[in-house]
């Protein structure tokens, strides 16, 4: 549970720099050739990344339409190299690292018969806790940093009950089995990864 929080807390924080560091890069200096966040060797660097920057977008003069194509191509180019039990095991970590953002997914709420009530319900669950987090960030860009963490999980915390409250017994039990055994996201430390051999 310790480790949940603290992977929420580093997505939320992840979040915020990537919001800042978006700023830097269309904005200011760190535009065109300039050294912003996120730019330099090895960091980000991923072609999917690449055509998620709003500066390439622009460049490319990618529609919005290209835009949400882009993982589902990049995920089936993943299965022509994954054998279908790897694959099967890449979605259950992919799930499980999107937690309760998995069941905004049109096609994972068709295959648990989310109904169209229970969808309306989730709906500004999310639009709520989007809210309310954005209201977080602007706090904490304005350097008020204090409880920032504990806020951030509380509010993921609430989000994930409210969330998972609207699913039936059935329906929680089918994501379950989507989700699989537990994958245990290695910590970064001072910066690189923690070597587990």
């Amino acid at each position: 549970m310790r480790r949940y929080g603290i992977f929420l807390f580093c997505s939320a924080i992840a979040l915020f720099v990537l919001v800042v560091g978006s700023e830097a890069q269309t904005g200011g200096k760190g535009g065109k050739g300039g050294r912003g966040f996120g730019t330099g060797a090895g960091v980000n660097d991923d072609p999917l990344t690449l055509l998620r920057r709003a500066d390439v977008k622009k460049e490319l003069e990618l529609t919005d339409e290209q835009s949400e194509k882009l993982p589902a191509v990049v995920l089936k180019a993943v299965g022509e190299v994954l054998s279908d039990k790897q694959m099967a095991r890449f979605r259950q970590i992919d799930l499980q690292k999107k937690d309760t953002a998995a069941l905004k997914d049109a096609k994972l709420r068709k295959e648990l018969n989310i109904t169209e009530s229970q969808v309306k319900i989730m709906d500004e669950i999310f639009a709520d806790s989007a809210k309310e987090l954005k209201e977080l960030f602007a706090d904490a860009k304005g350097g008020n940093l204090k409880g920032v963490r504990e806020k951030v999980q509380g509010l993921n915390k609430e989000t994930k009950e409210k969330v998972f409250g609207v699913l039936t017994a059935d329906q929680k039990k089918a994501y379950k089995q989507m989700i699989g055994d537990e994958f245990k996201f290695e910590q970064k430390k001072g910066g690189a990864k923690k070597d587990v051999n």
